[in-house]
């Protein structure tokens, strides 16, 4: 398992090279939200998690800072994503989460599955509306420092 996760972090480094390991198994990225969403101007701050069971069983995944989204919880960060959370196999690692799993989840919200369900609402209810939440946490967004 250490192993496995010291190569994946090393990989990461090379795309994400503000990563900060806290401990052997807690490491911190931050992402910037993808051109062409309402997330585009934000830069959030991401904790994982690896489990003993790596990568046989996913890492948790998390949003330190605040974001307005149907499948984050906006106090804990938690995150509800199928692949992190059901189809997870030891093909992927910490870089498919960085460069895949996280820009598809802000560019494509599942408001039919929400975590955040006054959030999941709005987006199909009043998108104006929804936006307007997401930039309102933008605009107080602070970047974190590790």
């Amino acid at each position: 398992m250490i192993k496995r996760i010291l190569k994946d972090i090393k990989d990461l480094l090379k795309i994400a090279p503000d990563t900060v390991v806290d401990t052997d198994n807690v490491i911190f990225f931050s992402i910037k939200g993808p051109t062409g969403t309402i997330y585009e101007t934000g830069t959030w701050k991401i904790r994982v998690q690896f489990p003993n069971e790596y990568p046989y069983k996913s890492p948790s995944v998390g949003f330190v800072d605040k974001i307005y989204h149907p499948n984050v919880d906006l106090k804990s960060g938690t995150i509800c994503l199928n692949v992190l959370n059901k189809s997870w196999t030891p093909i992927y690692n910490i870089s498919h989460i960085y460069t895949i799993f996280l820009p598809q989840l802000l560019q494509y919200p599942n408001a039919e599955d929400p975590l955040n369900i006054e959030a999941g609402n709005l987006f199909l209810q009043d998108i104006e509306e929804f936006n307007k939440n997401v930039l309102h946490l933008l605009t107080f967004q602070t970047p974190n420092v590790t």
